[in-house]
């Protein structure tokens, strides 16, 4: 009986260890977003999207063009 208390104390001990290493690297991920203004994250998701739509718009035109090319051969 004495094993199988020794094996839950040790899966209990690691449990809580887990938990407070995580709960702790989440708090400073907290600390950091809240450090940074609104404006700031806002301006950086218009510069995201717009990136991101830019680089469709590219590959859409590179498809378009590969497309043609493709048609031309035949």
């Amino acid at each position: 009986m004495h094993g199988k208390k020794k094996n839950t104390n040790v899966i209990e001990k690691k449990h809580q260890a887990a938990s407070s290493s995580s709960s702790s690297s989440s708090n400073g991920f907290e600390k950091k977003l809240e450090k940074m203004p609104s404006e700031d994250i806002d301006a950086k998701a218009d510069a995201f999207i717009k990136d991101f739509k830019h680089h469709l718009l590219i590959q859409r035109l590179q498809s378009i063009e590969n497309h043609e090319q493709m048609l031309a051969r035949d």
